[in-house]
């Protein structure tokens, strides 16, 4: 995803998708939150402790953007600001994705 985003977009446009891998940076992925890039994160290469702490690292960033966390499958996630949600596109995104 390039540095530079055109206003307007939905949010489903400006979402980063990252594989998450030992070497990550948990804190330019929070500096992504807080510039209000939605984020879908997906910790199957790290273990169930490294994903843990790195999940609830950015459940306190997104609690502080006045965000949502939603699960798309076992160890994807989606991290967002309820202001994301509002134009659809990630409520459709996440119910066309979300393991039932």
């Amino acid at each position: 995803m390039g540095l530079f985003r055109k206003k307007g977009k939905q949010a489903f446009d400006r979402i980063d998708f990252v594989l998450v891998e030992h070497d990550t940076d948990v804190f330019k992925l929070a500096d992504r939150l807080l510039k209000g890039v939605p984020l879908i994160l997906n910790f199957e290469n790290l273990n169930d402790i490294e994903s843990n702490k790195m999940i609830t690292f950015l459940s306190g960033v997104t609690y502080a953007i006045d965000g949502e966390i939603e699960v798309i499958r076992e160890k994807i996630f989606l991290f967002a600001t309820k202001q994301d949600y509002k134009d659809g596109s990630l409520r459709t995104f996440v119910n066309e994705y979300k393991e039932q």
